[in-house]
């Protein structure tokens, strides 16, 4: 959002705003697995199913991970906002935690969705 061509944040979501969003992502977005692992071969079909939403392969689809897409946000600035938002079952043994700007609510760097985008960098 701008304001006379000033970006404004939009506020940080709430636990329960987060919850909603987590909930929506896993229902509408394959957000999973629901048990990370860096194991190889653990979570085959969750892995498969997004590998065929994806139209990759399977071994490119667990590249994809929230940690290296686009929306992923795991700076200092968003890690102190995300320590207002409880801890919940999809957090234990998920890896390190970020904040998805896409659909606003913390993610990990253990998981993928279907919204996943190559992040860009840029060369200084």
């Amino acid at each position: 959002m701008m304001m006379l061509g000033i970006p404004v944040e939009k506020p940080f979501p709430t636990p329960s705003e987060n919850k909603r969003n987590t909930l929506m992502v896993i229902q509408d977005w394959m957000l999973g697995p629901e048990k990370p692992s860096n194991e190889r071969g653990a979570n085959a079909e969750y892995w498969r199913g997004l590998a065929k939403a994806m139209q990759v392969d399977e071994a490119e689809a667990r590249r994809r991970r929230c940690s290296n897409c686009e929306y992923y946000d795991n700076t200092p600035g968003t890690q102190l906002k995300m320590e207002r938002i409880p801890w919940n079952q999809w957090d234990v043994g998920a890896g390190f935690r970020g904040f998805c700007t896409k659909f606003r609510f913390v993610c990990h760097d253990l998981r993928s969705c279907q919204a996943w985008e190559e992040k860009e960098f840029e060369e200084e």
